[in-house]
């Protein structure tokens, strides 16, 4: 059994890849602000280039090779890592501010996230080259979409503006649609292992506690994961009907998509603005100081008024 099969949450391995990348992300800082922006732009560009292609190379790996042709969508448009990984190296070079805004955003706080909880390192078949292999993939893709995200806004390739935070659930809900489209355009691939091609019901594609929602529902498009119900499962009937619910035979089905854009506005209502504060932090402060002045202004007239 190799020692990565000893990946859990709170052990020695866990903590030794959550350092691994504090230490790449502040070396990749030091280096850049070492040398310059222009071989700043050059390793950002790099990193995401070769995550991307190794995004697709790992179809070659004998895990992925075996699952031939259903395997291949695992390198399109799977869940919202890999979405990010094959977009990156386009909005880095030629995206608008929206887009680099998720990039930021979203690549730095998923990234995180993936390293904090690791489920795709922590599996049931722990022996063999194929874990290995495959821990060891997991792990370097997902550390690019982090610290590039950060050096972007670091050396200045991207201004971030805590006012534009309003933008970010609207462009997640467009990758979701990507990713939902990726699952339903792809599923003739997918149905070779029995992907479900019926739209609702027992074995449909919006059903998510379906044999197949892990292949199919991996970032919640179509509703929150099951092993979540029994902490949410009581609040589910109480989501807004037609909007962010509706039922089908008496069964509770999620409107894709929709659904979770709520919660996302609440996300970054409370995450946005303090990963935007050591980039923006004394123009948040002057917005907070003008808003302060302007509602003093506006009293001010209202009782010169009367």
């Amino acid at each position: 059994m190799p020692v990565l099969a000893w990946i859990q949450i709170g052990n020695f391995y866990y903590f030794l890849f959550l350092a691994l990348l504090v230490g790449i992300s502040v070396f990749s800082v030091m280096l850049c602000n070492r040398f310059g922006k222009v071989f700043a732009k050059r390793y950002i560009t790099i990193i995401l280039w070769v995550n991307f292609a190794l995004h697709f190379l790992k179809q070659l790996l004998p895990i992925y090779f075996s699952k031939w042709p259903s395997g291949l969508t695992d390198s399109l448009f799977p869940n919202l890592c890999a979405t990010l990984i094959v977009l990156s190296p386009f909005i880095f070079l030629y995206g608008g501010k929206y887009l680099k805004d998720y990039m930021f955003y979203i690549g730095v706080l998923s990234g995180v996230l993936v390293y904090l909880v690791p489920t795709g390192a922590m599996r049931e078949d722990v022996t063999g080259l194929d874990y290995a292999f495959e821990t060891a993939r997991f792990y370097l893709c997902h550390w690019p979409l982090v610290v590039a995200g950060l050096l972007m806004v670091q050396q200045g390739f991207h201004k971030l503006d805590w006012k534009r935070l309003w933008s970010i659930p609207l462009v997640f809900a467009g990758i979701l649609t990507i990713i939902s489209a990726s699952q339903i355009l792809f599923g003739p691939i997918m149905k070779l292992d029995g992907y479900p091609h019926d739209w609702v019901g027992a074995d449909g594609v919006f059903n998510r506690i379906n044999l197949h929602a892990a292949m199919s529902n991996q970032s919640m498009q179509f509703g929150p994961q099951a092993g979540v119900d029994g902490l949410f499962g009581w609040a589910y009937p109480y989501l807004i009907p037609g909007l962010m619910t509706y039922r089908v035979d008496g069964e509770i089905y999620f409107t894709p998509i929709i659904w979770i854009i709520p919660f996302l506005y609440l996300g970054t209502v409370i995450i946005g603005p303090l990963m935007a504060l050591p980039f923006e932090h004394r123009q948040m402060r002057m917005d907070v100081l003008a808003f302060r002045q302007k509602r003093k202004m506006r009293a001010l007239h209202r009782r010169h008024g009367h």
